[in-house]
């Protein structure tokens, strides 16, 4: 597993959306398997601002980018990438 989805696991865990022992494959849904909604979708991309220090724009929010660990993968390194 790549560091950042390793991060976004732990971060799913640490505030209780992921339970300890599941595990997550990276293609999976993240709120058709209820781990995620609406409210902890903000909270997601505000650990992801904090821990990457990067400013995720409004409009790349969206199921594409963040309903699998690998699209906000993408998401965070395209970022990354753009950052000066």
């Amino acid at each position: 597993m790549d560091h950042i989805q390793a991060d976004l696991t732990n971060y799913l865990r640490s505030m209780a959306f992921l339970p300890k022992d599941a595990t997550l494959d990276p293609k999976d849904s993240l709120t058709s398997a209820g781990i995620i909604d609406s409210i902890g979708l903000i909270q997601l991309i505000d650990f992801i601002d904090e821990k990457y220090q990067i400013q995720v724009p409004v409009d790349w929010v969206s199921p594409e980018n963040f309903d699998t660990l690998e699209g906000i993968e993408r998401v965070i390194k395209k970022l990354l990438q753009e950052k000066p």
